[in-house]
């Protein structure tokens, strides 16, 4: 009996969850970023629809310039405009790098205050302010291109 009664009593004890309601970052894990969710699961998703198409023009009008890239020699380069980077699109989308973004899913992004970032930052977005006079509006922009890592 008294055995009985120390488990009940003990269940009595243990903690119940309580249904809270969700924080800011509950609702925006990238929040620390500056940016929606929402946002930046749309132009994931187009980002990725575009490699996948090789739709150069699309992809190079998804990026923030001046934009440093890697190429896939491994070799550094300040692209200036979009019409350079159409240019360097297959040297620095090589199949490798094709294949690492289509294996690349939305949960797998994470944030911090720079940015929003696939899993070993080979690409880097975030929301660029176009008018210091509305610092809240922002159109989200790759900001570098870091080419997949050499494992």
């Amino acid at each position: 009996m008294f055995k009985r009664a120390a488990i009940l009593i003990s269940l009595l004890l243990i903690p119940i969850a309580v249904s809270a309601q969700p924080t800011q970052q509950d609702e925006n894990r990238f929040a620390v970023a500056g940016v929606k969710e929402r946002e930046v699961e749309i132009f994931f998703t187009a980002f990725k629809n575009a490699i996948a198409k090789d739709d150069k023009r699309k992809v190079a009008a998804m990026v923030s310039y001046p934009l440093d890239a890697y190429l896939a020699s491994g070799r550094r380069v300040k692209i200036v405009n979009s019409a350079r980077f159409i240019k360097l699109y297959d040297r620095i989308f090589d199949d490798k790098f094709k294949r690492l973004i289509a294996r690349t899913e939305f949960k797998d992004l994470w944030a911090k205050y720079s940015g929003v970032a696939t899993p070993r930052g080979e690409i880097w977005i975030n929301g660029i302010v176009t008018n210091p006079k509305f610092p809240d509006k922002y159109v989200i922009k790759i900001f570098a291109i870091n080419g997949p890592f050499k494992s």
